[in-house]
């Protein structure tokens, strides 16, 4: 199977997670902020397992991410040299408004997709319409508040295991990752330091 395009999968714009040395374009603004889930502790340690065995497998060169980065992107806010206060303001109160109970997310296939530097993903199959579900509610929270943001209903929601030129087939996992969102994040992923520092935090209370 063909490698997907990313353009089918990210919540952000193009290339926004990939480094400006991978993305092949300018250099992006050193704070890239963003809401996303992240993987429990078992699921994280699962993921980077397998990202280790694909990279064998398919003969992969670059190394897998850190658990800590490793995410599934919701709703990308923009990227500055400093955090505008009003953005950030904008973004705290329109997590505020989301309103859904914790849902089990289920990762089955890995595919990598090409947009500069080729990425290898986890698709998600069940938890996928949840995921789209807080997409929308974020993205309508910040329309409503004056913040240009686009919804996206038919986009793939995935996981980022690694970035390498060598494209991995659309593969079955032999084992599915699997965890329960009970909260998501706002993240100020750090460009070209492989940091994520987090914002704030909110529970899925229904």
């Amino acid at each position: 199977m063909r490698a997907q395009n990313q353009s089918e999968f990210t919540f952000g714009p193009p290339a926004s997670e990939i480094p400006p040395s991978r993305a092949g374009g300018p250099a992006h603004k050193p704070c890239n902020v963003y809401f996303a889930l992240r993987p429990d502790e078992r699921a994280a340690e699962q993921a980077r397992r397998l990202a280790g065995e694909l990279r064998r497998r398919f003969g992969l060169r670059e190394r897998a991410r850190p658990k800590r980065l490793l995410h599934v992107s919701l709703c990308h806010l923009g990227e500055w040299d400093e955090i505008p206060p009003s953005m950030l303001f904008d973004g705290l109160a329109a997590a505020a408004a989301v309103r859904m109970r914790p849902f089990k997310l289920t990762f089955r296939r890995a595919v990598s997709f090409r947009q500069g530097k080729p990425a290898l993903v986890l698709r998600a199959d069940e938890g996928r319409q949840e995921i789209l579900s807080l997409h929308a509610q974020l993205a309508l929270a910040l329309m409503n508040r004056g913040v240009s943001v686009r919804v996206q209903p038919k986009l793939e929601p995935h996981m980022t295991l690694l970035y390498d030129y060598r494209s991995v087939p659309e593969t079955i996992l032999a084992e599915p990752i699997a965890w329960t969102a009970r909260s998501f994040v706002l993240i100020n992923s750090l460009t070209g330091e492989g940091r994520h520092v987090d914002i704030e935090e909110w529970p899925l209370l229904g």
